[in-house]
């Protein structure tokens, strides 16, 4: 179970590289819970085109959650509108009703897309130009372990 998980992940993670908010919903998918929600068994971890390749599906999403506790559909809720590209009705219900963990995982999410992960400074001292990274403006937690998640 542990390798299909991770092939999962990796296959999520190859097509997804490249989009800010596809890579964003991966890495929910990929850290929260233990991971469980990257799992090929989900109904919105769909098989691509290219081999070990998998695609997130939104409507998946939506259909399928139902059968979850309210804090694991707001996470998928975030992700489903990171990669479909609908609107979350209600962000302050979906984020008030989720623990400190998830909170965390959301918020660095929400800051991927916008790309603050790959920003540089130009900072010029004594009329020298240099270039300094900043770094995000959310930083993805550290992992932890998936029995603690």
């Amino acid at each position: 179970m542990a390798e299909e998980l991770a092939a999962s992940v990796a296959g999520l993670r190859a097509w997804a590289r490249g989009s800010y908010a596809e890579e964003a919903a991966v890495e929910l998918l990929a850290r929260a819970f233990g991971g469980r929600f990257a799992s090929s068994s989900w109904p919105w971890v769909r098989p691509c085109d290219r081999s070990g390749w998998f695609w997130l599906d939104p409507g998946g999403i939506w259909a399928g959650a139902g059968m979850l506790s309210g804090g694991e559909r707001r996470l998928l809720n975030v992700v489903g509108a990171l990669v479909g590209g609908q609107p979350l009705s209600d962000l302050g219900g979906t984020l008030a009703g989720l623990d400190r963990r998830n909170l965390e995982l959301i918020l660095a999410a929400f800051a991927h897309p916008g790309g603050s992960h790959k920003e540089v400074l130009l900072i010029i001292t004594d009329g020298e130009p240099s270039f300094q990274r900043v770094g995000p403006v959310v930083d993805w937690p550290p992992a932890v372990d998936r029995m603690a998640s």
